[in-house]
């Protein structure tokens, strides 16, 4: 199976080491993520915090549905891990047999949701390193309206 492309942008930030001509009319989104309305207060938390780790430029306001399916996936497997750390890891089933918590699957899940959409967002490790931002490189400062409680 091929590696999938990566966006110009990236390329220009990680120095296009591959030397290939660079596609000059892809789309280019423009401005800043955007959070979406409908978000748990504990994915608005890790929101706010992702948006401004990630150099400027990165994530545009088309990014903003995945940034923000990637931070209700962090936020599940924080919810599933507090769940098994309080005591929630074994079940009773309905004819009285002892049964693994489907917070497990849930954690399990997504971690696997987290992994998948990290790497596509440059959040991974692997990823990061392609990433160039330059000694100058500003943070993205997210200006929307939102409240951390």
């Amino acid at each position: 199976m091929a590696r999938p492309s990566k966006p110009t942008k990236i390329k220009l930030l990680s120095g296009n080491p591959g030397n290939r001509p660079l596609n000059l009319t892809e789309p280019r989104p423009t401005g800043g993520p955007v959070r979406p309305t409908v978000m748990t207060p504990a994915a608005k938390k890790i929101w706010a915090k992702l948006v401004t780790a990630m150099p400027d430029g990165v994530y545009t306001t088309a990014d903003s549905h995945l940034l923000a399916a990637y931070c209700e996936a962090v936020a599940a497997h924080q919810r599933a891990t507090r769940k098994i750390m309080e005591g929630a890891d074994e079940i009773v089933g309905s004819t009285g047999q002892t049964k693994i918590s489907p917070w497990f699957k849930e954690q399990a899940d997504s971690a696997r949701l987290i992994v998948t959409l990290g790497a596509k967002l440059g959040l991974d490790p692997v990823s990061r390193q392609q990433i160039n931002g330059g000694e100058d490189s500003g943070r993205n400062v997210y200006t929307g309206d939102f409240d951390i409680n």
